[in-house]
């Protein structure tokens, strides 16, 4: 795990913060706000991303997102939120699906049952498409 953050940083990223860290909220919020004036639809018909650097920092997070359930979940939010952060900018990707899913997992968890559900309809519509 800790080469898997090594990479990451050595891609750029910032150090992944906890749950309770109240800057992850606000960035969650943020994100949340960017969401809801968002359709669907536009969401659902973004275009596929083909950069590899974001294809393979996204399946670098994603098996982050897998490890995280059972060994550290504090972190799911960072993780998910990060892999959210990237389809939105930058187009979705393969590991999309389990972003949104893992996302809309934390919202529920975390009190925001209606948009977590939300981003579990994307889970399934991406993965169906």
């Amino acid at each position: 795990m800790s080469s898997s953050f090594d990479i990451l940083s050595n891609l750029g990223e910032k150090p992944l913060r906890d749950i309770s860290d109240p800057t992850l909220h606000t960035d969650m919020k943020t994100m949340n706000e960017i969401l809801r004036n968002t359709s669907d639809e536009s969401i659902l018909n973004m275009q596929n991303n083909h950069t590899k650097k974001t294809i393979s920092m996204m399946k670098l997070i994603a098996n982050l997102v897998h490890v995280f359930h059972s060994v550290q979940p504090s972190l799911l939010g960072a993780v998910s939120l990060r892999m959210v952060e990237l389809s939105m900018k930058d187009g979705l990707v393969s590991s999309s699906p389990l972003a949104f899913g893992c996302y809309g997992e934390v919202l529920v968890v975390t009190g925001s049952v209606k948009e977590g559900c939300r981003f579990g309809r994307y889970h399934q519509c991406v993965n169906s498409s």
